[in-house]
């Protein structure tokens, strides 16, 4: 177990971004084989600033 900041992560296993590879099923996938924490792809800061083309995945 390990922590940053005041979150508490269950194990030192990471699936780190991978642009085009890791996309929602993927990571769903690693965690369900245990990875402590999984990140999303990187996204364009831009796109998030203009407001454009926005999509919500829930």
């Amino acid at each position: 177990m390990w922590k940053i900041g005041d979150i508490t992560i269950p194990n030192r296993v990471t699936l780190a971004p991978m642009a085009g590879v890791s996309n929602w099923a993927f990571r769903l996938t690693v965690k369900e084989f245990g990875a402590g924490l999984i990140t999303a792809e990187m996204v364009s800061d831009k796109g998030i600033l203009n407001r454009k083309h926005w999509k919500c995945y829930i």
